[in-house]
Parts: C-alpha cells; structure tokens; sequence
C-alpha cells in the first residue's frame, strides 16, 4: 500500500510538471522561459523539505513527514481544482511550492518506510521495485494529464485558452482523488513506530 501511495505521488507530480508550463503559456501568454522559471521555486522547497523530512523520520518515524506531506499536497490540489480555470501565474507559483513542499516531506519517506517492512536481505529487490515503479509512474502521469488536454481541447466550440483550462482543471480533479486514497492507505499501512533501518533513495 506505501507503494502504492509513492506511485500515486509520481504520478501526480508528473502530471503537474507537464500540466503548469501548459498553462503558463497558452491560458496565462506567458514566454517559454517564465513557464520554465514558474517551476524553480517548487524544485527548491522539494530539496529542502525532503531534507527536513529525513531529519524528523530519523527522531520521530515516517508516518510524521508522511502525513503532513500528504495533506500539504492535497490541500494544493485542491485549490487548484477549484481555481482551475483562472490561475494566475503568481497562484500557479504559490501552489506548485505548497504542492512540491509536501511532496518532498512525503516522497522518500515512503520508500523508507515501505523498505523496512521488508526483510533486510530483500530491500534491494523492494528498493529495485520502487524505482521502476517510479518511473512508469511519472510516464502514467505526463501521458494522463496528456491526454485529458487532448481530450478537452477537441472542443471546437472554445477557444484555445478555455480548452486548456478545462483539461487542466479535470487533471487537477482527478489528481485530488488520487491523492486522498493516498492519505486514506497512508494513514491504515504506515507503521507508527520509528523504523529500525533508514534507507533513503
């Protein structure tokens, strides 16, 4: 099940970062390179709460980090299915920190805690397993949030701009759903106890 919550975080980020530079430009006439730097401040809080995020599983355990991630995200996706449809850049900028800030206290938390309920003879196998699920996971999420762009913008009877908007909007929609069975199977499956054996990737 934290498996399945590290797939369902790759995908959604994915789709995000193949989604916001979308919309930069063709909802918002934004330039390519304000579409590319919209992303940067989101890169960065992931660094550095990834890194806080090791700090407070090593004293505390993983389901803190995990959960607090979690929720931090959610909570970004939800304001972006609700604003979907007129997001400024400086929203888009706000939201994709707030998003990526939890995905960094969320992301390898669950990969080390999903080790440790292996055997430690078996964690190169589990460690083997996350990372191919990774990336076909962030595969799934540029070719979801794709195609429901490719979806939306067939609708000749809008403009160009509207089109896009809905197709992110119904992204954004559907990623708010993958994100709570995330936090519904984090909250049921992550251990409350610190784990013994810190593996992070």
């Amino acid at each position: 099940m934290q498996l399945t919550c590290y797939c369902f975080a790759k995908i959604a980020t994915l789709a995000l970062g193949f989604i916001f530079p979308i919309y930069v430009q063709t909802v918002n006439h934004g330039s390519v390179s304000l579409a590319g730097w919209i992303m940067f401040p989101g890169a960065i809080c992931d660094a550095v709460m990834a890194a806080l995020a090791g700090k407070i599983l090593d004293k505390l355990g993983a389901r803190l980090p995990i959960l607090l991630g979690m929720l931090a995200s959610l909570a970004s996706l939800i304001l972006l299915a609700v604003w979907g449809l007129r997001l400024s850049n400086l929203a888009i900028v706000l939201l994709d920190t707030l998003y990526y800030g939890g995905y960094g206290m969320s992301f390898s938390s669950l990969m080390t805690s999903g080790l440790t309920a292996l055997a430690a003879e078996e964690h190169p196998q589990g460690n083997a397993i996350f990372n191919t699920l990774q990336q076909f996971s962030g595969a799934l999420g540029t070719a979801l949030a794709g195609t429901l762009l490719a979806i939306s913008q067939h609708n000749h009877q809008l403009v160009q701009q509207q089109t896009t908007a809905m197709g992110a909007r119904w992204t954004f929609i559907i990623l708010v759903g993958l994100m709570i069975v995330s936090l519904i199977f984090a909250v049921l499956f992550v251990s409350r106890t610190k784990p013994q054996v810190v593996q992070n990737s």
